[in-house]
């Protein structure tokens, strides 16, 4: 029995040991601090205190390497400076944040131990005062009445009064009272090198802005309300689209000073020209002499394998000149038989050298154009003269209605500028010729050409004669436009022309609200100017496929081509 209790109590004593050895070491690792000696108020305190003192030193130990830095840089800034330094200590109050008298003294107490090294900027000298005991500065720097030699005015003036209100007055690097500024700052290689490169970075470039002159500048003038319209619209007949043709009419109070033209009268006396039809283009010419005005000049050629010339210039039409004239015309006879016409040889007399802006050149041809069946006499008109002429004569061709050369006489007219006129009798050629000098006696504007905008962008629209081949504009004769267009929307329409003194502007909002239903003339017009087109083409390389075209722009109206 005894020895059963015995055992009972053994296993309770080891039991009770473990237990307490496990509760000690639990305790030991997770509540060591109950086993330690008490710690009073005073040692946590003092730990404390050590570990913020060293805190603060280390930290103060780095803000005096750069204070002491920043300080070495302003010593050495003033030996190299004339810069007036005077350091005046400030009194400081204690910070009260919730007072709000004195906010700069607040800021400086925010900032003191903050590193800002404010950027003094070169200015012509100038004595800045700030007054650091009120916390004031002056509304305007002080300027000393003598400069240096070389200094100028400022070009902010008010630029250090408001860099004083702005500017914290107590802050360490600002104590200074007084800081004159030189006008010739000391700057070295690098110091220049380095702020040349800081205002490339900085400095954003303007961009160049186009400078548009002047109408006066450009000696242009705007006409528009000088000019009538007329508009004549129609249907395209093979395919989709319209035709219209524009004609601008100068109004009668239209006052501009006319051109000076010079005129230069062609005839033909080869042998396949008649005896009768000789002499009517003799008198038709005499006559049209007395049609010139006294500020224009002329001349007259005569030519058929040879060339015969009035004067060896140009001349004006007085008395002299005009029974000079006379004498000439009589004496003019047909040619032989074996003497053709050289019709490129005596148009290329009538290029001038040079022309002024005040002046054009005219050139009425009376022939028949026998010449042109040549292919090679017919390049020569059309592809060299025409090149060499680029619209500085325009040409008139006066002839009978039963030429053969017709067609060719007419696209050499067209693409320089200029109409061939037909007449059904010998005597009808005076009124033919009298008609064009009527028509072209008052020359208003050369080097016209014209311009359509369309208010839709997917409606382009052709005009035709290009500016190569639109004639002068004449205060007798209307200018006529021919073009084709997608849709019937409106469109600008702008025309200019050299004037005597200046350039012309004309600018017409085109509507077809109230255009007039075209015939069919006007596709007649207009299959003519697509031959036109054709030849040039065809003149530049000799390719069949532009004849094949305009023969078949020209074939519904019965009308002959060119270059049979």
């Amino acid at each position: 029995m005894q020895t059963s209790l015995n055992k009972r109590m053994l296993v309770f004593c080891i039991f009770t040991s473990l237990f307490l050895h496990f509760l000690s070491l639990f305790m030991l690792q997770h509540h060591s601090i109950w086993f330690t000696a008490s710690i009073d108020a005073r040692s946590v305190h003092a730990m404390q205190s050590w570990r913020k003192e060293q805190i603060l030193k280390e930290t103060f130990q780095t803000l005096s390497k750069k204070e002491t830095a920043t300080k070495a840089t302003l010593q050495k800034i003033k030996a190299s400076e004339p810069f007036a330094y005077s350091f005046q200590e400030p009194k400081v109050e204690p910070m009260n944040l919730f007072s709000t008298e004195k906010p700069w003294h607040h800021a400086n107490m925010l900032i003191t131990h903050s590193h800002f090294i404010p950027t003094i900027l070169p200015s012509p000298k100038m004595t800045l005062e700030l007054n650091l005991a009120g916390f004031s500065a002056p509304s305007q720097p002080t300027l000393p009445e003598t400069q240096t030699q070389g200094s100028r005015a400022p070009k902010h003036p008010e630029w250090p009064s408001a860099l004083a209100q702005l500017m914290p007055p107590n802050i360490e690097e600002l104590r200074t009272p007084m800081i004159a500024y030189e006008t010739q700052p000391h700057n070295t290689p690098e110091m220049t090198e380095q702020y040349s490169a800081r205002r490339a970075l900085l400095t954003i470039p303007e961009p160049p802005m186009p400078s548009f002159p002047s109408l006066d500048e450009l000696e242009t003038t705007t006409y528009s309300d000088f000019f009538d319209l007329d508009l004549v619209c129609l249907p395209k007949q093979s395919e989709s689209g319209y035709l219209f043709a524009i004609t601008i009419i100068p109004r009668s109070d239209l006052q501009l000073p006319k051109l000076h033209q010079h005129y230069n009268f062609l005839i033909d006396r080869a042998n396949c020209i008649q005896r009768d039809r000789l002499l009517a283009s003799k008198n038709a010419i005499l006559k049209a002499l007395n049609e010139l005005a006294p500020d224009d000049t002329f001349n007259i050629i005569v030519f058929d394998s040879k060339i015969e010339k009035l004067f060896s210039g140009s001349r004006s039409p007085d008395g002299l000149s005009l029974a000079q004239a006379k004498t000439f015309l009589e004496k003019i006879t047909l040619g032989s038989f074996f003497a053709p016409a050289d019709l490129y040889k005596s148009l290329l007399l009538t290029i001038p050298e040079q022309i002024r802006d005040d002046e054009l050149y005219t050139a009425i041809l009376m022939s028949d154009g026998e010449n042109l069946a040549k292919k090679s006499a017919l390049h020569s008109i059309l592809q060299t003269w025409t090149w060499q002429n680029s619209g500085k004569v325009s040409l008139f061709t006066v002839s009978m209605g039963y030429d053969a050369q017709l067609a060719n006489l007419d696209v050499a007219s067209a693409l320089n500028k200029g109409h061939l006129y037909t007449s059904t009798t010998h005597s009808g050629i005076k009124r033919k010729l009298l008609k064009l000098m009527k028509t072209i006696q008052t020359p208003l504007a050369k080097n016209i050409s014209c311009h359509a905008i369309s208010n839709s962008n997917n409606h382009p629209i052709e005009l035709y004669p290009g500016s190569r081949e639109l004639p002068n504009l004449y205060l007798d004769q209307p200018l006529v436009i021919i073009g084709s267009c997608d849709s019937m929307d409106d469109f600008i329409l702008f025309v200019q022309g050299r004037l005597k003194d200046r350039w012309m502007n004309i600018k017409k909002t085109i509507s077809f609200v109230n255009a007039k239903k075209g015939g069919q003339s006007l596709n007649q017009e207009w299959a003519h100017h697509q031959a036109y087109r054709c030849y040039k083409h065809y003149v530049q390389d000799t390719d069949i496929a532009h004849l094949t075209e305009a023969r078949g722009w020209l074939e519904p109206f019965d009308i002959k081509p060119a270059f049979q």
